[in-house]
């Protein structure tokens, strides 16, 4: 089973959600108001700014304990104009939470500091994407002075400063940073861009940051109304069963239309991945009720989204799909 969480106690408050169809997993309700501060770097680099937040949950998020699902509430205070127009019915407007609002799409990231604990000064953290859908940041803290953000952390490869924090610790976050997953030599090409084409869809996890990209794609609304007509397959690169990330959940995505490939000891083995992913393209023909697997109707017709992946890895994976019909085009990256 999973290692021993931790938790803040719960508030004598509670957050009155409305009732709704939607898929959705809830996280744990954000602590009581505390005094966060936005620090403005004297630069002109907006992703200098950083975000005070509190540690709200530091859970195993694998067998072994080595990931850990990192849940913060970053400070995000909705302005006066904002509050005074929520009032107004039927009005659309911007709800002047500047770090919510920034965040737009899946594959997102922010930057993350902490004290490092050793007398030593901040540690830096240059990319740590976002876990979380946009659609689940704005519904838990649509009326609340913060924003509730989940991170995976690996304990292999992240600084203790965030795999060991504790509840109540405080962190900094830059604002939301990247354009989701994207193609460098055509800009047009988009997650998005994709689904308006009815491309089948096919997302490559390669570890722990890898998986928290794609786990904000799987729980992106628009995305879960998409598999009901078009096969969205996922291969997470992981280097056992009882280190991969959000096992739990992997039932949870294929009972909601994905399709969950595990490849184990894909993150180091990377020849061995390749040849998995290979032996299951082969194979992706029609199933029994007619709906295509894997690239879809026509490899043409599929998109191919890379997160976690780099260097020899993105190389040879661009390989295999090309050698199999997907366009270059069509290959995305976070």
């Amino acid at each position: 089973m999973f290692a021993h969480s931790q938790r803040i106690a719960p508030v004598a408050a509670r957050v009155t959600r409305p009732r709704t169809h939607e898929k959705h997993r809830s996280m744990s309700k954000v602590p009581r108001k505390r005094e966060l501060k936005v620090q403005a770097s004297s630069t002109d680099d907006e992703s200098a700014i950083w975000y005070s937040c509190v540690v709200i949950e530091n859970n195993a998020a694998s067998v072994d304990g080595s990931q850990r699902s990192l849940v913060v509430a970053v400070e995000d205070k909705q302005n006066d104009d904002a509050q005074h127009l929520r009032s107004s019915p039927g009005l659309v407007f911007n709800n002047g939470k500047v770090w919510t609002e920034t965040f737009t799409k899946p594959g997102m990231y922010v930057k993350a500091r902490f004290g490092r604990g050793d007398g030593g000064g901040d540690g830096v953290v240059d990319k740590l994407p976002v876990a979380r859908s946009p659609y689940h940041v704005r519904y838990d803290s649509a009326r609340l002075d913060s924003a509730k953000v989940e991170f995976l952390v690996d304990a292999g490869t992240h600084p203790a400063g965030l795999t060991a924090a504790k509840p109540g610790d405080v962190i900094s976050v830059s604002k939301p940073l990247g354009s989701g997953f994207t193609n460098v030599l055509f800009a047009e090409r988009s997650l998005e861009a994709a689904m308006k084409k009815n491309h089948a869809l096919v997302l490559v996890a390669r570890g722990t940051s890898g998986m928290a990209s794609i786990r904000s794609i799987l729980d992106w609304q628009p995305v879960l109304a998409y598999t009901d007509k078009h096969p969205v397959t996922v291969f997470y690169l992981a280097n056992s069963q009882e280190s991969s990330a959000l096992l739990s959940l992997h039932d949870e995505w294929r009972s909601e239309g994905y399709k969950i490939i595990p490849v184990y000891g894909g993150v180091d083995d990377v020849d061995n991945a390749m040849f998995m992913i290979e032996q299951c393209l082969l194979t992706g023909a029609l199933t029994a009720g007619g709906k295509p697997t894997i690239l879809g109707k026509s490899p043409a017709s599929c998109s191919v989204l890379l997160a976690g992946c780099q260097g020899d890895v993105a190389s040879k994976l661009l390989h295999l799909f090309d050698s199999r019909g997907v366009s270059k085009e069509n290959i995305l990256t976070d």
